[in-house]
């Protein structure tokens, strides 16, 4: 947060201090005690020159996090009820000014004399009102890029209720989102390079696994009923459409992403692939939502509304990385089969009426597109890259909500796992400028665990935040403006976890030798050491260079994985 030189706005600062302009102090005279260290300084620098190795390739892995502002446009109601109080004004394409209410303390202070309280918030890009749905999608463009050639990647959009996410995430059939235009951009990428396979399938987190003929086979099955499932929901809405939409039950008919898919798709730049010429592409998908702090598969078909959905687990591989146990992943082959998948998933996800806002998403969702990069001639893996897309439910207060019963349970989880998200914000940043680091909580939420491994360095992050304009929502705004200007702070380590080609593993038998013969030579360079065998059952394969490709044909199954606190 930075404050404006302007007279007629009284600035605070992140503690809520008033700033008043302040005649300066007299000058004050260091002509005695001045000193040139330029020479000191210099002759300092180069007798450390020698001892100090720059690390070039960390800093031009550390990154910020970065974060975009969109802001959403009035209403005709909210015009009418006398909303546009000009809270926000968008100063330059990066910054914005966000004053308080009329109405409010701060308005009122303002009035008896202590000048109008604003506060100025510094985002990556702003997005005004007025924006389309084909400007915001510049925010993750980049990522399709990067992600193809082997970067792991998170977008994930942030604000309070009914400021317009989840029509940034995905958006109305006329003017689709964020979501099925990156689908539609990456396939127009990978054109003529997609593996259409099913032999090769992701598994657990950066690993994946070679399937049989009868695997294949069930695999094609998952897909052709999931497939099926949306043509028949499809048609019943098609004879069925005078009737009115059940919000309760969480129908988004408002929001379908198949209409103008191949009409925005022609509208859509190619992403440049840097990829070697024979490597192909294997695209999974997945989605999930965490509703009340429980994760479920939003693609395990429910038969009727009474059954009991599968609650799924967040686990841990033998490296560390999260993922979750038993998600289920669908091989898609084109933009369309992303899209049927992804709006069938939304027919299962929680939603429901509020005061404030009629559809309002009540768990948050996100929808993961793996990418597995082979190589067909040898039936080689040597790549598996991510990009993870999640609408996050948006705080809210029950005062405005007037919610009750089931609406009451899912604010307070909602509103707790963003609090969570915001001290491990905080964390992160205090142990950048922090000598003394502190503890990081990422397991006290479901879905802070969840990214955990994105705000490590494993990939890159970016989030759209979220607002409205409206005076009634001044509180609510001023938070999610804070939270952003914590986030966008953060930098983000990758010198760990850069992309890199993988190779396959070396077997336990060609290890121990390494093991010997390393141990034969210490053992006549130095007297009075003794060396011993290694036997293969002691050596760990996976974990002996950061590399994750495993030739496909030697693939065996890890039996490793710890399951998460509760």
């Amino acid at each position: 947060m930075e404050p404006i030189l302007d007279s007629k706005y009284t600035f605070m600062d992140s503690h809520g201090i008033v700033n008043d302009d302040q005649e300066n102090p007299a000058s004050v005279n260091f002509d005695d005690i001045r000193k040139d260290l330029i020479d000191e300084l210099s002759r300092e620098r180069t007798s450390n020159a020698s001892h100090v190795v720059p690390d070039q390739n960390s800093a031009a892995a550390k990154d910020h996090m970065c974060v975009y502002l969109r802001i959403r446009p009035f209403t005709e109601s909210e015009i009418a009820q006398n909303e546009s109080q000009d809270c926000v004004i968008i100063e330059n394409p990066t910054s914005v000014i966000f004053k308080a209410p009329h109405y409010s303390l701060s308005s009122r202070c303002s009035d008896r004399g202590f000048g109008q309280m604003a506060q100025h918030f510094t985002f990556s890009h702003v997005y005004g009102p007025e924006t389309k749905q084909t400007e915001i999608f510049g925010v993750i463009k980049p990522f399709i890029e990067e992600v193809l050639n082997g970067q792991n990647c998170l977008v994930f959009t942030y604000g309070v209720t009914n400021s317009g996410k989840t029509y940034t995430f995905q958006g109305p059939d006329h003017d689709v989102g964020i979501l099925p235009r990156a689908m539609s951009v990456l396939f127009r990428s990978i054109e003529g390079n997609v593996y259409q396979n099913m032999n090769i399938k992701p598994q657990r987190s950066r690993d994946f696994s070679k399937l049989t003929e009868i695997q294949v086979k069930e695999e094609e099955a998952i897909k052709n009923s999931l497939l099926r499932l949306f043509n028949e929901n499809e048609q019943y809405n098609q004879s069925s459409h005078h009737s009115s939409i059940n919000t309760t039950e969480g129908s988004l008919k408002s929001f379908s992403c198949l209409g103008d898919i191949a009409e925005h798709s022609k509208y859509s730049e190619e992403v440049t692939v840097r990829a070697p010429e024979r490597t192909k592409f294997s695209i999974w998908v997945s989605f999930c939502e965490i509703y009340n702090e429980t994760i479920y598969d939003l693609l395990d078909p429910v038969s009727c509304k009474s059954q009991k959905r599968n609650i799924l687990r967040l686990v841990q591989d033998a490296k560390g990385n999260t993922y979750v146990k038993d998600l289920k992943w669908i091989q898609v082959s084109n933009a369309e089969e992303a899209c049927m998948i992804l709006k069938r998933g939304r027919k299962q996800q929680k939603i429901a009426s509020t005061k404030v806002n009629n559809l309002s998403s009540r768990s948050h969702c996100t929808f993961s597109i793996r990418i597995l990069h082979v190589e067909p001639d040898g039936l080689r893996v040597i790549q598996v890259s991510e990009l993870s897309l999640c609408d996050l439910a948006g705080s809210e207060r029950n005062a405005k909500t007037k919610n009750d019963g089931d609406r009451l349970k899912e604010a307070g989880n909602i509103n707790t796992s963003l609090l969570i998200l915001g001290k491990c914000i905080n964390a992160l940043r205090h142990n950048q400028i922090s000598k003394m680091h502190g503890h990081v909580p990422f397991r006290e939420s479901k879905l802070t665990r969840y990214f955990q491994g994105f705000f490590s360095g494993r990939g890159k992050v970016r989030i759209i935040v979220n607002i409205s304009q409206c005076a009634s929502m001044y509180e609510e705004t001023l938070n999610v403006l804070k939270f952003s200007a914590v986030a966008q702070k953060v930098l983000l380590d990758c010198s760990k976890y850069l992309p890199a080609r993988l190779f396959p593993k070396r077997s336990a038998r060609a290890l121990s030798l390494i093991i010997n013969n390393a141990a034969i030579d210490s053992s006549l360079e130095k007297r009075g050491t003794i060396s011993w065998d290694s036997l293969p059952e002691d050596v760990v394969e996976m974990e002996e260079c950061d590399s994750e490709t495993v030739n496909v044909i030697d693939l065996k199954p890890q039996e490793e994985e710890e399951e998460e606190d509760e």
